[in-house]
């Protein structure tokens, strides 16, 4: 496991973030999402989008302690999504990614765990997420991390629609 500390996002982490992010899903989406759409990302747009992001709070971030630089992320809050039948999840993780290449090294799920503390901190009794249906090593390892499968949804991208599976975590003390 790497050392590291996770912190709320700063300003000067909105590039490293941007970054990440759009590395991470040109990465792990690429059989999964339109190759055009996935090609034609650009961290220049991600950065204004993040930046946008960023004001709300709702962002942390995991550091590499030796190098201070941004190894991974999650954003989470109040539940946004409009499903009415998952109406008792109060919080929703609406992103959690690892740096590409540092997979499977406790950064995910010490993120998970720092997202479910401060949801539970902030009074939410339970949480969910969704994640690609076809992008099984997630699916695998929000399961590991004690998800439970809820159910469907379906979400645009780039004009096409992908099927989405949401997972419920009780948010217990930890």
């Amino acid at each position: 496991m790497k050392d590291i500390i996770i912190k709320s996002m700063e300003e000067q982490d909105i590039k490293d973030v941007a970054v990440i992010l759009t590395d991470s899903w040109k990465i792990a989406y690429k059989d999964i999402i339109d190759k055009d759409y996935l090609e034609n990302l650009k961290v220049e747009e991600r950065i204004e989008k993040v930046k946008k992001e960023y004001k709300d709070g709702s962002y942390i971030v995991a550091k590499d302690i030796d190098t201070n630089q941004v190894i991974g992320l999650s954003r989470f809050g109040d539940r946004i999504d409009d499903l009415d039948r998952f109406t008792d999840y109060d919080g929703e993780i609406y992103g959690l990614y690892v740096k590409p290449g540092l997979l499977r090294n406790g950064v995910g799920s010490r993120l998970l765990k720092y997202a479910e503390r401060e949801l539970k901190n902030k009074g939410k009794s339970k949480m969910i997420l969704w994640c690609l249906k076809e992008n099984s090593p997630s699916r695998k390892f929000y399961e590991s991390m004690g998800g439970t499968l809820l159910g469907e949804k379906t979400r645009n991208i780039g004009g096409k629609e992908y099927s989405l599976v949401g997972y419920g975590y009780e948010l217990k003390d930890i």
